[in-house]
């Protein structure tokens, strides 16, 4: 969702500023800029992304209160890439919304908190939680950090940007903090199946694309002790018993007269 301006105070707006800043700062730090330089397939996946979230961002909704909402997909994002170009994708995203507004510039620290780095932050979380189990199932995975951490993450921005509103926003709430409550799931259970869709289509088909998926533990082959497998006497295996000498049993056979016999007209 994006704000905007004239709806929080200014010191609400400088201090999500300066929140940007830092994390803006921490993610440029920590991305593997020489994996990303030397890796031309993980470059044209990472900008197509970037342009599929620009493009995403811009089929939104107003709701003629100064809010904005569209879907965030920033789970995707992070699952696929790691949390700081995760936060690189959004600052792109929200950095072209702030291109079609020029004068929405004082709240883009307020819209990149609650679009990218609440979301990226609570997608991460909820990923490094799941890894400390070890989960050898892939819909764990799927179900836990694709689905329910969208589920998480999206709704736990939502109710930080209406206390947020409730608490340091400049104008009246037209409806109170219940109702606006109650608008959650239209917007939530859809992102949350979006991008669960978008995760567990790409992690069963093409799993080393998404860069948290541990492909060697989720698709690991157990082994399961066959019956054919089991320890065989040698005396009845059929492949290791050697076949047993052929004796002249000629002694017990007719004599060769007797064939001549048969033979005659």
């Amino acid at each position: 969702m994006n704000f905007t301006s004239q709806l929080f105070s200014q010191g609400f707006e400088w201090v999500c500023w300066l929140v940007a800043i830092l994390v803006i700062g921490r993610a440029l730090v920590c991305v593997p800029w020489p994996t990303l330089l030397h890796d031309g397939r993980l470059q044209n996946r990472f900008l197509g992304s970037v342009v599929a979230l620009v493009l995403l961002w811009q089929m939104s909704v107003d709701l003629n209160v100064g809010v904005i909402i569209h879907f965030i997909g920033m789970t995707t994002i992070t699952l696929f890439f790691g949390w700081p170009l995760a936060i690189v994708a959004g600052i792109v995203a929200q950095s072209v919304d702030l291109f079609w507004a020029l004068n929405q510039w004082p709240v883009y620290g307020v819209n990149l908190m609650f679009n990218v780095i609440i979301p990226v932050a609570l997608t991460w979380w909820m990923h490094c939680f799941i890894e400390r189990f070890k989960p050898s199932n892939p819909f764990v995975f799927i179900l836990g950090a694709g689905f329910f951490g969208c589920v998480v993450s999206t709704t736990v921005s939502s109710l930080v940007a209406v206390v947020a509103l409730k608490l340091f926003g400049e104008f009246e709430l037209k409806l109170s903090a219940e109702e606006y409550l109650g608008y959650l799931p239209i917007f939530v259970f859809p992102e949350a199946v979006v991008n669960g869709m978008f995760i567990s289509a790409t992690t069963i088909l093409y799993p080393h694309v998404v860069t948290t998926f541990n492909e060697a533990r989720y698709f690991k082959e157990s082994k399961r002790d066959m019956i054919l497998d089991e320890y065989i006497e040698p005396a009845l295996d059929l492949d290791q018993t050697e076949a047993p000498e052929e004796q002249d049993d000629s002694r017990y056979r007719p004599p060769k007269e007797w064939y001549d016999k048969e033979k005659e007209p």
